[in-house]
C-alpha cells in the first residue's frame, strides 16, 4: 500500500455508534414495555441490526412480552458475572434481547456503581448493532434517570389520565434540573387525536410556564384494544397481520427515526422470526 493509500484511509469516515433511543415515562402503567417492544421489533424488521435491552431493574418484563427467558441477564451482566454479549438471547424478527431479572435488588442500591457497569457494558455492543432500544422503568430512579441521559433520544410516554400528566411534568422537571434536554412526548391510549393533541398542549403549557423549555410532541398511539390482547397473548402488535394499531406503530417509529442519527441497514429486511417460549431456566 503506497503513502497515498494510506492517506486516503485515514480520512475514511469511522462507523459511529449505535444510537440509544430510551422508552422512558415516571407513570407506571403506561404501556412503556409495550411500545419499546413494538419499536424495537420494527426497527428489526426494517433491517436494522437492533439491541432491545431492560433497564428496568427488579420489575423487568420484556422477556414476558417476547416469550423470552435467558440464562444471562443484565444484573449478572452489572455484577460481572458474564459479559454483556454473553447474556444476548435472540428475539423474533432478528432482534437481540437483553433481559432483567424479576425480582432482584442489583440496582436498587444508592450507589450507581451497577448502573455504570451496566451502561458500560451495553455501550460496549453498540458497534455490533445500528440502534439499542432502551426500556425503563417506572419512578425516578437512578437507573431510568441514567439511561434518559445517555440516551441520544428518549421519548416519555404518558396517557390523558391526569397522574400519568403530572408524573411526566415530573420526569421533565428533573432532567431540566440536571442540564438534560427534555425527552419527546408520546401520548398514549388516546380516544381521538383531538384528545392526544389536547394533551401535549397540556404538558406543554405547563412546561412553558415553570420550566421555559417547550416539551415536544413526537407522536400518539389510539386506545386500541389490540395492544392489551397483544399483551396477553404475548404476540406484539408488531408481529401480527397489518392493523391499524400497526399503522400508528410505524408512524410513531418514522418519527423517532427522524430525530436520531442516520442508522445502518442490512441489504434486506430480517423476515418475522417463529415465534416459540424458549425455556432457558436462569443459572
Amino acid at each position: 500500500m503506497n503513502a497515498d493509500h494510506q492517506a486516503k484511509g485515514l480520512l475514511l469516515p469511522r462507523p459511529q455508534p449505535a444510537p440509544w433511543l430510551a422508552i422512558a415515562g415516571a407513570k407506571g402503567g403506561v404501556g412503556k414495555t409495550t411500545l419499546a417492544v413494538n419499536l424495537a421489533l420494527l426497527l428489526a424488521r426494517s433491517g436494522h441490526r437492533t439491541l432491545l435491552v431492560d433497564f428496568d431493574p427488579g420489575c423487568g418484563n420484556v422477556g414476558v412480552h417476547l416469550r423470552l427467558a435467558a440464562r444471562r441477564d443484565l444484573d449478572d451482566v452489572a455484577t460481572g458475572a458474564c459479559s454483556a454479549a454473553a447474556a444476548l438471547v435472540d428475539g423474533p424478527a432478528g432482534v437481540r434481547v437483553l433481559t432483567a431479572r424479576s425480582g432482584a435488588t442489583t440496582f436498587a442500591g444508592d450507589g450507581h456503581g451497577p448502573i455504570d457497569a451496566a451502561l458500560a457494558a451495553v455501550a460496549g455492543l453498540a458497534p455490533s448493532f445500528d440502534v439499542i432500544v432502551a426500556d425503563t422503568g417506572a419512578g425516578l430512579g437512578p437507573a431510568t434517570l441514567a439511561v434518559t441521559a445517555r440516551a441520544d433520544l428518549a421519548l416519555a410516554v404518558t396517557t390523558p389520565d391526569a397522574a400519568a400528566l403530572t408524573d411526566t411534568y415530573a420526569l421533565c422537571k428533573v432532567l431540566h434540573q440536571r442540564g438534560l434536554p427534555l425527552p419527546r412526548l408520546v401520548v398514549n391510549r388516546a380516544s381521538t387525536h383531538e384528545a392526544a393533541m389536547q394533551t401535549a398542549a397540556r404538558l406543554g403549557a405547563v412546561a412553558r410556564r415553570f420550566l421555559d423549555r417547550e416539551v415536544a410532541l413526537c407522536g400518539w398511539i389510539s386506545a386500541d384494544e389490540r395492544f392489551p390482547q397483544s399483551v396477553a397473548e404475548q404476540r406484539p402488535v408488531a408481529l401480527a397481520a397489518a392493523s391499524p394499531a400497526q399503522d400508528e406503530l410505524r408512524g410513531l417509529c418514522a418519527a423517532a427515526l427522524a430525530q436520531l442519527p442516520a442508522l445502518g441497514r442490512r441489504a434486506r429486511p430480517a423476515p418475522a422470526a417463529p415465534f416459540r417460549l424458549r425455556h432457558q431456566p436462569h443459572a
